[in-house]
């Protein structure tokens, strides 16, 4: 019997999903300090408790959708799903400085 795989052009990367999700954590850390913001400035903005970005920032959360349009909305930012770029024989995904590839 085939799985899901089998029937989807599935691009992996050479991270794994808890390397993804701590990068992913570490540039949300450094959006909130590059825009001078602290976590309690962020909640009042966002109207997301403290205690949730706290979470999301120590790994204890991952973040939905609804709570990642909350918080960067009212900051003028949002978030997108882009398409894998192929370069040469790799495939990148690139998120602001950070680059995810497959050899």
């Amino acid at each position: 019997m085939k799985n899901m795989y089998d029937y989807v052009n599935y691009i992996s990367t050479t991270k794994t999903p808890e390397e993804l999700e701590k990068d992913f954590t570490e540039e949300f850390i450094m959006f909130r300090k590059e825009n001078n913001l602290t976590q309690e400035l962020l909640a009042l903005y966002s109207n997301v408790n403290r205690t949730k970005i706290a979470r999301i920032e120590s790994m204890m959360h991952s973040p939905t959708v609804k709570n990642l349009l909350q918080i960067l909305g009212p900051l003028g930012y949002t978030i997108k799903i882009e398409k894998v770029k192929k370069w040469g024989n790799s495939f990148f995904y690139c998120y602001k400085n950070i680059v995810y590839s497959k050899i």
